[in-house]
């Protein structure tokens, strides 16, 4: 996954947070491109959106969205 994509995307929900806690408060949202593709309820379905429409090499990022910083992990597929 290409750093200055994920950097963008992550950088793009900080950024617009206060915006995105009115629609999307507690959710795991789906980002690409510095754009909400998706929200969901768990992180295993962003995530599984995320590949099926991306690829699991896929410059996409999965956020939980709460009012307090979550404990994001950034993971990349190794093959």
């Amino acid at each position: 996954m290409g750093e200055k994509h994920l950097k963008a995307n992550l950088e793009f929900v900080q950024k617009n947070k206060d915006q995105l806690l009115k629609e999307y408060k507690n959710k795991y949202l789906l980002v690409v491109g510095e754009k909400i593709v998706g929200s969901f309820d768990t992180y295993e379905n962003a995530a599984a959106e995320g590949v099926r429409s991306f690829g699991i090499d896929g410059e996409f990022l999965v956020y939980h969205l709460t009012e307090s910083e979550p404990l994001n992990f950034i993971m990349e597929a190794i093959l």
